[in-house]
């Protein structure tokens, strides 16, 4: 699943509209539209400002599923 995807759905499954959202990160709404069509790689600020309007951890947003240890 993209990133845009999974910014996407779970846009939808908070029920908030595209300019609900973009207001609630702080983004304006034709950047989130391009975001989730997968048009641009969000800055890290950005994918942070994301996760928190999506109450998701920053991780999950990117699709990072196991975070392992070195050493």
């Amino acid at each position: 699943m993209t990133l845009g995807n999974r910014i996407r759905n779970r846009r939808e499954e908070l029920k908030l509209t595209q300019e609900e959202f973009a207001l609630k990160a702080g983004i304006s709404q034709p950047y989130l539209s391009q975001l989730e069509k997968g048009a641009f790689d969000p800055t890290a600020p950005v994918i942070v400002r994301l996760a928190v309007a999506l109450t998701m951890s920053a991780d999950e947003l990117l699709g990072i599923n196991d975070v392992k240890k070195v050493g």
